[in-house]
């Protein structure tokens, strides 16, 4: 049975369900829900999708484990549910209208064919997850782990210099334009592994926040360390020109907060939904309007860049409110809903085949795990194979833009339908090892906590499946560098804490 104080549905409920009738009370006033009453019929196949992706998280809640960032619970939740569920019923009641939409051949049967395809995969990545492999496997390598022993006061002088580091490799990525609404012209040997450096400066945000959250004693590194947490949250977001980054900024303080042992209960989780929904809708406003105001991904010096920055919010802030607010709700139906993008691909995979060779995207799956273990600067000519780009030239006619393709699509496009659920299968199974090695584990550690949240979040939703596996060996190649650095500076920390007492 549940736990007491786990019933977190409860303020979820009321703040989404609140979101909805405000909603269906727009679309009250609107031509486009009665025109599509008589057209729903995709309504049942995403309802049906809504319980197979729900049911791992209401089983973990009857048995009183759930856990917002358990791997199956953060793939619904985060991502599957929104994009084909939810964005399932804004595609059937015409709130989004893609030009690509006339792709898809035959839309009463493709789409719910997708949503069939989507189950499956999910029901393939949870079975992966409860096989015992996982398990195993994990109980094997955490008796190989290291035995870091990090505590909370002592942590400060490391997440400070990670979260540096980190911040240097996202200024060397601005420059190359590997961030931000911008693309570089070329492909230099050394931008993947800038791109990957980056990773530093989450790791750094997720402990200092765990700092934060676990301390003790609130000292002045204490509030210089939130000062300076709270200050890079709307930088970045406003840099990146990301519609989602200013949630995604929000995701690892929830995570340090629940990994640093405290409790979701009622009041703090209805506090960290609200600013979840308000960073959606307001991440979306930014993003859709600065990307709009700098019209292409065209490469700018900094200082322009940063005067569109400037630009884009004074723009926002001479609109009209109610204008801003319906182009806001426009724009996150547009930017939720995916389910169509992979329809796409569904009605379009077997036909097209045959072009994917001289796109550079055949076997695309194999090929970037053969060549996943040699960086780029050792092989410079080395082809990349799930490249966004050509796919979307492909399939969507349009190269300028990276389309969500998802793993679901992505498996389908190389193996057929059987390769669904046998590749998210063995999805799963990766995901109940890191679960168990660094959160389900005899001797929690702060650092394992950094690491499976990095282990967890490196596997996207939306992009190729065969970027998954090269992208979890260079995050955990990565980690384990900036991990073992973070140890010799919280080892100094220690032994300094040590010697004041004594004093």
């Amino acid at each position: 049975m549940p736990q007491k104080g786990t019933n977190i549905f409860v303020p979820i409920g009321i703040l989404w369900g609140t979101a909805m009738f405000l909603g269906l009370c727009y679309l009250w006033f609107t031509d486009a829900f009665s025109n599509s009453l008589s057209e729903l019929y995709l309504i049942p196949w995403v309802a049906a999708l809504g319980v197979v992706v729900l049911a791992p998280s209401i089983y973990l809640f009857y048995i009183g484990k759930f856990d917002l960032f358990h791997p199956l619970v953060y793939a619904a939740w985060t991502y599957i549910f929104p994009a084909f569920v939810i964005g399932g019923v804004l595609l059937n009641l015409d709130l989004v209208d893609w030009y690509f939409l006339s792709f898809i051949e035959d839309p009463r049967y493709n789409l719910p064919l997708t949503v069939v395809y989507i189950g499956i995969g999910f029901i393939g990545l949870t079975i992966g997850y409860f096989l015992p492999i996982g398990r195993i496997f994990a109980e094997t390598l955490e008796k190989r782990l290291p035995t870091w022993d990090w505590q909370p006061d002592h942590i400060w002088g490391a997440g400070i210099v990670l979260l540096l580091i980190g911040i240097g490799a996202n200024a060397l990525a601005f420059i190359q334009g590997l961030v931000g609404f911008q693309r570089a012209e070329t492909v230099d040997i050394f931008d993947g592994l800038i791109s990957f450096l980056l990773i530093v400066f989450t790791a750094g945000i997720v402990l200092l926040w765990i700092g934060v959250f676990s301390a003790e004693k609130r000292t002045g590194i204490y509030y210089l360390v939130i000062a300076l947490l709270v200050f890079f949250i709307p930088i970045r977001m406003s840099l990146l020109g990301s519609r989602s980054s200013l949630v995604i900024t929000l995701i690892p303080i929830v995570f340090a907060y629940i990994a640093s042992g405290r409790k979701l209960k009622p009041k703090p989780t209805a506090i960290f939904a609200t600013l979840a929904l308000a960073g959606v809708f307001v991440g979306v406003v930014y993003g859709t309007t600065f990307r709009k105001l700098k019209g292409s991904e065209s490469r700018m010096k900094a200082g322009d860049y940063f005067g569109q920055v400037v630009a884009t919010w004074d723009f926002i802030s001479t609109q009209n409110p109610a204008v801003i607010f319906e182009d806001g709700l426009q724009a996150l139906a547009q930017r939720v809903e995916n389910l169509s993008s992979v329809a796409v691909v569904v009605s379009n995979y077997e036909k097209l085949a045959p072009y994917e060779e001289s796109y550079g995207l055949q076997n695309n799956i194999v090929n970037d795990f053969y060549t996943s273990f040699i960086p780029r600067f050792v092989w410079p000519d080395k082809p990349g194979t799930s490249n966004p780009r050509t796919y979307s030239e492909l399939y969507f006619e349009f190269g300028d833009n990276s389309f969500a393709i998802s793993p679901f699509a992505d498996l389908l496009r190389n193996f057929g339908v059987i390769g669904i659920p046998l590749g998210m299968l063995i999805l799963g199974i990766y995901l109940r090892l890191i679960y168990v090695m660094f959160m389900e584990t005899a001797s929690p550690a702060i650092w394992k906590k950094v690491a499976y949240f990095l282990l967890l979040t490196c596997v996207s939703y939306e992009a190729f499946y065969g970027t998954i596996l090269p992208t979890i060996i260079r995050t955990a190649f990565v980690l384990a560098v900036a991990l073992s650095f973070a140890n010799l500076l919280a080892r100094k920390g220690k032994l300094k804490g040590m010697a004041r007492e004594r004093v």
